[in-house]
């Protein structure tokens, strides 16, 4: 169901998985930098390089401008799937316009015992 309330998608507007597909010229998740969905990604080229580029390419530079996004406000903002916007993102890594920082890997062994108590402690005086 459309988000205007009818059942079918129309000529003009072929449906929510065609875009996303199409925007990444049918690439889906191979051959991509390592990003999870906390990865955040910040320009590293002149905003003004945005104009030279496709329409959502160039809006996620644009974005990243400002600050840090992760690769999850970046899906959010362009109302595009993860998957499509890790494949956009991990090609303007390798043009050159964007750079990014993983998440740290989790901690071998135990979790940290004084952060558990202080997150239990604030949940229970919710």
């Amino acid at each position: 169901m459309r988000q205007d309330g009818s059942d079918s998608w129309s000529v003009e507007d072929p449906g929510p998985l065609v875009r996303p597909f199409a925007v990444t010229r049918g690439r889906a998740g191979k051959n991509v930098h390592d990003l999870d969905i906390i990865t955040l990604v910040v320009a590293v080229r002149p905003e003004t390089e945005a104009m030279t580029l496709d329409r959502e390419y160039g809006a996620i530079l644009r974005m990243c401008q400002r600050r840090p996004l992760s690769i999850a406000e970046i899906a959010a903002q362009l109302n595009l799937l993860v998957a499509a916007v890790k494949v956009l993102v991990s090609d303007l890594i390798d043009s050159g316009h964007l750079i990014f920082r993983s998440p740290p890997p989790p901690a071998e062994g135990r979790p940290d015992m004084q952060l558990l108590q202080a997150v239990l402690d604030g949940v229970r005086r919710l």
